[in-house]
């Protein structure tokens, strides 16, 4: 991918130094390992990060850039579509009180969103950052609730936690769960064996679609590339290994990222058990956030669950789905239409880049 540079603007691929140059010189509570070019790199796809720098500000905002002929369908010229990497994203602002120099960076990307034929753009903005609100050209979407717990709160345990968390915490303790906490960098191929193992027999008991199932390469990639980033919880019954969790982090925030737990074991507690230790852990490191996520609906079981640990902390979470040729983009949905069969339209048909399911 071509590197370029015009008018405060530029195009970086993951390899360019650039990307993690601008990136170190955000603010500390803005180095966010979803912002990382290391972190697009797992993606393995191409991706690229728009930069619109002034002599006191940037505007920062990473992506993937997808070639949608590549995916089988016949078009005019060569044109894409755009999306942040799996998790939040969208984009960072060194100094998010100067609007105009926002509003003129969006509109510069938009300009050269026409110029490259990106015909749309999906985003899942940080709720914590709230940076929905530097796409001042869209309606943002509030697609769901997510759950953050204050790790500021000096006593969480009776004031952030629910009653029916701190019972399940204690049962987890009578029953002796015992658990380790790896650092990315000190992951052993058994260690990364063992997460994918749980991870993964958890995905697929819950008919998780194929693009939530991740192989051995990605999480050995993610102990070689994120080695300042991430650690891994397991909780052990005896010496089983029962529940496990990735966690993905700065100085400043965490994120529950990857985990799962062994069926067999639900009555022991392991998940409320993995979740306080995590808590107690990110809290003696000195962060300030650690974010849960939601559920796949708003108020369902995953949600009121996580909610239980941060009773007070629930954030809106955003989206945005923008159309930039609705000509081109219909075009590509009639042969998507033609491609997939109705079972697939209709799994998807909530997707806005809905056309790259199916065909490959």
């Amino acid at each position: 991918m071509a590197n370029r540079t015009k008018q405060n603007i530029e195009i970086l691929s993951t390899t360019n130094p650039k990307w993690k140059e601008y990136f170190d010189s955000l603010e500390n509570n803005l180095k966010d390992p979803y912002f990382t070019n290391a972190y697009y790199e797992l993606e393995n796809k191409n991706a690229e990060c728009f930069v619109y720098k002034d002599d006191k500000n940037m505007f920062f905002y990473p992506y993937i850039k997808t070639h949608i002929n590549s995916l089988g369908y016949e078009l005019d010229k060569n044109y894409y579509d755009i999306q942040g990497a799996y998790g939040y994203n969208g984009a960072l602002v060194q100094d998010d009180t100067d609007t105009d120099f926002i509003n003129k960076a969006r509109k510069k990307f938009l300009e050269y969103a026409k110029e490259e034929n990106i015909i749309a753009e999906f985003v899942r903005f940080n709720p914590l950052y709230t940076n929905h609100k530097y796409f001042s050209d869209i309606t943002p979407i509030n697609a769901n609730k997510n759950i953050i717990v204050d790790l500021k709160e000096t006593d969480i345990w009776m004031n952030s936690y629910e009653y029916s968390t701190r019972k399940n915490v204690n049962k987890a303790l009578r029953n002796n769960l015992t658990y380790k906490i790896i650092e990315s960098k000190d992951m052993t191929k058994i260690d990364i064996e063992n997460f994918s193992f749980i991870y993964n027999k958890t995905m697929t008991r819950n008919n998780a679609d194929l693009e939530y199932l991740f192989n051995l390469e990605y999480f050995t990639n993610i102990t070689n590339k994120l080695k300042q980033n991430a650690i891994f919880i397991f909780i052990y019954k005896d010496d089983v290994i029962i529940s496990t969790e990735l966690v993905l982090l700065n100085d400043y925030v965490a994120y529950s990222y990857l985990g799962g737990t062994l069926k067999e074991y639900f009555e022991f507690r392991p998940n409320d058990y993995l979740k306080h230790i995590l808590i107690k852990e990110l809290q003696e490191r000195g962060l300030t956030y650690f974010m849960l996520g939601g559920g796949i609906s708003i108020n369902d079981g995953i949600f009121k669950y996580k909610k239980n640990f941060s009773k007070n902390g629930i954030y809106d979470f955003f989206i945005s789905k923008s159309i930039y040729n609705y000509e081109v983009y219909d075009l590509i949905l009639k042969q998507w239409c033609k491609k997939v069969d109705l079972q697939t339209q209709e799994k998807y048909n909530h997707y806005l880049l809905k056309y790259h399911y199916g065909v490959s």
